[in-house]
């Protein structure tokens, strides 16, 4: 019984923990997208610069 207790919470925790980091992930893009949208966003180079650009120059 107590074995079959432990599977349960175990499952649980993954299911909550497997959601919210879905959750994040979706609220991520959604807040880059509408960043976006309001007509700025920074892009980061491989030299560890960054540029903030404004209106179509974030789409190129």
């Amino acid at each position: 019984m107590n074995t079959a207790k432990q599977e349960f919470r175990w499952k649980k925790v993954a299911t909550v923990v497997g959601i919210a980091t879905l959750i994040l992930m979706i609220g991520t893009i959604a807040y880059d997208r509408w960043r976006v949208s309001q007509g700025w966003c920074i892009r980061s180079k491989p030299d560890a610069s960054q540029k903030v650009m404004y209106g179509d120059d974030c789409w190129k």
